[in-house]
């Protein structure tokens, strides 16, 4: 059994009974607790995977790359995030891949694009609404080349969203 495993069955036992701001708090203790240097980072790891709050997945998700101050470790941390993403492992991807995408690296962004067009338009669509908050320029990048492969006819409803996110129309979007 990975040792992640026990972690995710207590979380998911445990969510049904515990509000979101319940949950949300609890994260916030868990950051404060790696920030510390008390506990690992892999503590954040069941936020990530195993909520399905957007606000929860998303800071579960920047926190546990983002308190990683070795390089290698911090790239290893994004893989493992970006692998969330593309073998389906956590509840909301969108926001696994929009807490990707936010931190604005160029190596992380290209672990992301293959898996673009893996997700549903619900997932596209927490990716644009997180991606518009804080728009960086990288991102706005990743966005308009995301915009332009999202031509076909079968992804309108995409590319109505990335369009949104940046602040351009879709003339093929009535």
């Amino acid at each position: 059994m990975n040792s992640i495993t026990p972690a995710l069955i207590d979380y998911w036992q445990k969510l049904p009974a515990r509000s979101t701001a319940s949950r949300r708090r609890s994260l916030e203790e868990a950051r404060r607790r790696v920030d510390a240097g008390e506990r690992g980072a892999d503590t954040l790891v069941p936020y990530a995977l195993a909520d399905c709050d957007e606000d929860v997945v998303f800071a579960a998700t920047a926190a546990y790359v983002g308190v990683i101050r070795d390089a290698g470790d911090r790239n290893a941390a994004a893989h493992d995030a970006a692998e969330w993403v593309r073998r389906g492992l956590a509840i909301n991807r969108g926001a696994v891949f929009a807490a990707l995408l936010a931190l604005g690296d160029e190596g992380v962004n290209e672990r992301l694009l293959p898996l673009r067009l893996a997700l549903s338009a619900e997932e596209v669509a927490t990716v644009c609404r997180r991606a518009a908050r804080r728009p960086c320029e990288r991102s706005r990048a990743f966005l308009h080349e995301w915009n332009e492969l999202l031509s076909v006819e079968s992804t309108t409803c995409e590319r109505s969203h990335v369009a949104a996110s940046l602040g351009i129309g879709d003339a093929r979007v009535a």
